[in-house]
């Protein structure tokens, strides 16, 4: 019986389409929504309780990826879960010079970089034109905030107080002000385009030199839409040579185990600017194998409808009594049994990635 299960189960997922799992992955996270606008953040499904850890980055992150699902659908729900969810983030915002970060808990020494810069990405993507004068306020807070934490060198410092720079945050900031420069049309803020021409520099620079996974998938979002604003050959180069440090240094090989959604954000997002760039074919087939064999195991992480047991190899399976009321969640991990939303975020923004580069070769081919 439990064989005749599991085979079903992988029936079942070789028949859903990217499109279809898509749905699945934002109606989750719209159902992990609290009524407070936080997500619950993870769930257990060998011991059956939700964590009590929380992350505000990840909590961010998350309705950064909703409303890059509400560009993708135009879903009412997904946009008015990203209001809420901004909302109750700023309520727990703390006063940094001039402007804001966002704090897990309302102090300033929990105040994240990394997270103020993820709700400013939330904001832009969440609706077409910012018009609400409180909105208007709450997205300018926040990126003065980014601003007061730059540094001399061009990067920026991950919290207040303190000097220490995070791959991770420093990405993530590069993100977010080169997409508020790209759609706000704030180009004639002097201010703003000087401290991005000086995160240019630093970045292009110092993450060729020093490689670091944590920057990766942020930092070629980053210069992918640098290059789209630009098409400065610059980031071309930079994401080119950052996809080769990836597949040779970083992450030669495809991790069986692991949820590499991440990973594949920051594939995507470079290789179509590398598609659309001269003199990248080679590598650009590269990527596009390596994109689809992480996403083959990946995709074996999402619980679909109707599923009975979380499976683990042959005749090894987990049975859980609320796995129904958490279809299109994606597991941590192969043989981790939790679900924690950046997960579910990271592969969401992959398949939206996946699908939107598949209609742009399908219109250069018509």
């Amino acid at each position: 019986m439990s064989l005749l299960l599991l085979v079903s189960t992988a029936n079942v997922s070789a028949e859903v389409g990217i499109g279809q799992r898509i749905e699945l992955a934002a109606e989750h996270l719209i159902n992990r929504q609290l009524d407070s606008g936080w997500f619950i953040y993870e769930h257990d499904f060998i011991s059956g309780a939700n964590s009590s850890k929380n992350n505000i980055v990840r909590q961010v992150g998350t309705a950064f990826t909703l409303s890059e699902y509400f560009q993708y659908s135009k879903n009412r729900v997904a946009q008015n879960a990203v209001e809420r969810a901004l909302i109750a983030f700023e309520r727990s915002a703390v006063d940094w010079q001039n402007g804001k970060l966002l704090s897990l808990n309302g102090k300033r020494d929990q105040a994240k970089a990394g997270a103020t810069a993820l709700a400013v990405l939330a904001a832009l993507f969440s609706t077409d034109d910012v018009q609400n004068q409180s909105s208007v306020q709450r997205l300018h807070g926040w990126v003065a905030g980014l601003l007061a934490l730059q540094q001399q060198n061009g990067g920026f410092s991950s919290k207040p107080d303190g000097d220490q720079q995070s791959a991770y945050s420093n990405g993530e900031i590069w993100l977010a002000l080169a997409t508020y420069l790209a759609k706000r049309e704030s180009g004639k803020d002097p201010a703003l385009s000087k401290a991005l021409d000086r995160a240019d520099a630093r970045f292009l620079e110092i993450y060729t030199s020093n490689p670091d996974i944590g920057f990766f998938h942020w930092g070629m979002m980053a210069a992918a839409t640098r290059y789209w604003s630009t098409h400065d050959p610059r980031f071309s180069r930079f994401i080119a040579e950052q996809t080769r440090l990836f597949l040779e240094e970083l992450r030669p090989k495809v991790s069986s185990k692991s949820n590499s959604c991440y990973s594949v954000e920051g594939l995507l997002a470079g290789v179509a600017v590398l598609e659309a760039e001269k003199g990248y074919e080679k590598l650009s087939r590269l990527v596009r194998r390596r994109v689809e064999k992480e996403m083959l195991k990946n995709l074996r992480l999402q619980l679909l409808p109707d599923q009975k047991n979380i499976r683990f190899g042959k005749n090894r399976y987990l049975k859980s009594p609320e796995l129904e009321r958490y279809t299109g969640a994606f597991l941590n991990g192969r043989y981790r049994p939790q679900i924690r939303i950046d997960a579910t975020q990271h592969c969401l923004s992959a398949m939206l990635k996946k699908d939107w580069i598949s209609h742009r070769r399908q219109t250069r081919v018509d």
